[in-house]
């Protein structure tokens, strides 16, 4: 059983802090899902709107681990709009119910989250955290421990609206 843990971070730095812990406690950025406003993103990752995927690959080679992979999928992907937001997303979660039409369906990222598994009052309170310039991690475990890791990793830090 698949369980999701999520949680919002205010800044750059508590994020890739978060990132960082979750790679050294074996995670892997196929787990992962982040989300945040294109202009948030490119602040907190370094990625320029209309990045080509070659050099996404660069970028993601030259930071290395989790963060590289990351940035070189966001300046791989580029920005998905949902509805009333210009959002960056990675990961598979999050950006295959954005990529299915969930969010359309039901109303922004909102409808996405929602559509993954995420609680409707947790979804509504993440998307405005990240209409205000938050960014948002969605983390997939394979056991109760492992989303309890997650959980400790992101109280460790400097995370708000934590979830499970």
């Amino acid at each position: 059983m698949t369980h999701t843990v999520s949680a919002t971070f205010k800044t750059d730095s508590a994020a890739r802090e978060a990132l960082l812990k979750l790679e050294v406690a074996g995670f892997s950025e196929k787990q992962m899902s982040l989300v945040a406003t294109d202009s948030s993103v490119g602040q907190s990752f370094n990625i320029e709107k209309g990045t080509k995927a070659t050099e996404g690959g660069a970028v993601g080679a030259s930071a290395g681990g989790i963060i590289g992979a990351i940035a070189g999928g966001l300046a791989a992907a580029g920005t998905i709009l949902i509805p009333g937001v210009n959002l960056v997303v990675y990961g598979t979660a999050v950006a295959a119910a954005a990529g299915a039409g969930v969010g359309a369906a039901t109303g922004g990222l909102t409808g996405a989250l929602v559509g993954f598994g995420v609680p409707e009052y947790e979804a509504k309170r993440y998307e405005n955290e990240v209409k205000n310039g938050a960014i948002l991690l969605v983390v997939e475990a394979d056991s109760s421990e492992r989303a309890e890791i997650i959980q400790d990793i992101f109280k460790q830090g400097d995370a708000y609206n934590i979830a499970a």
